[in-house]
């Protein structure tokens, strides 16, 4: 099963890391940069405006998923309404093949009892 990626940690800026590339979208502040209230702001709200864009995209990936779910419970539930529904046609077949069952014993013994005779009639002396 694929993993779900859930959340983006996004760090907090550090300032004056001169190995990072100033280019990068999450690059870290340098010092020259935090002078500028409206660069900060403006590189605030384009972070901001990526967790946004982010976090849509999980809620919309959850959605579906919770959409794909729905099916499922709703193929489940219809499969074990035809289960239930089925299992009561067989409790009748059953139930008739048992009362079909008991007539034809109570017939049988009526014909063994025309047949054989009377276990009296095997005990008296001859």
């Amino acid at each position: 099963m694929s993993q779900v990626h859930s959340a983006d940690i996004i760090p907090f800026p550090s300032r004056g890391h001169a190995d990072s590339r100033p280019d990068a979208p999450d690059a870290p502040v340098m010092a020259d940069e935090t002078a500028d209230p409206a660069a900060r702001l403006r590189r605030a709200l384009a972070a901001l405006d990526r967790a946004v864009a982010d976090q849509t995209a999980s809620v919309a990936r959850w959605r579906g998923a919770m959409g794909g779910l729905d099916g499922s419970v709703q193929g489940l539930r219809d499969s074990l309404l035809g289960y239930g529904a089925r299992l009561d046609e067989l409790r009748g077949q059953v139930d008739a093949a048992g009362d079909s069952a008991r007539r034809l014993e109570g017939w049988a013994e009526a014909a063994l009892a025309v047949v054989s005779p009377s276990p009296e009639a095997a005990v008296q002396p001859k």
